[in-house]
């Protein structure tokens, strides 16, 4: 295997490491902030739809979920959203380092 030796290589090599590595990081909070979204989503939809059968004097057919924000304001404690920030600087800091190799490359 042959290591490079310049830091411009080593720049790039770790500016693509850490754009993918945020990249990854993100995408993974993202899909997991819509799931739960969604489920709140879903849990409210149905609430409604069981108050207006209690309210027209049908029988209710499921439960009324309460306090939906509260289970999607759990899964965004302080570790998720450090995650969060961890991918964007992840992210930034592998564009930046992306960057600096093309100021490092003479005329």
């Amino acid at each position: 295997m042959h290591l490079p030796t310049d830091i411009a290589t080593w720049l790039k090599l770790g500016g693509a490491l850490a754009t993918g590595s945020g990249s990854l990081l993100l995408a993974w909070r993202v899909k997991t902030i819509l799931k739960w979204i969604v489920y709140c989503l879903v849990a409210h939809e149905t609430s409604i739809g069981q108050l207006r059968r209690i309210a027209s004097g049908d029988p209710q057919t499921e439960p009324v979920v309460e306090r939906v924000t509260k289970h999607l304001l759990d899964i965004q404690d302080k570790s998720a959203f450090a995650l969060l920030i961890f991918g964007f600087v992840l992210l930034g800091a592998g564009m930046l380092s992306n960057a600096a190799t093309y100021l490092m490359q003479g005329p």
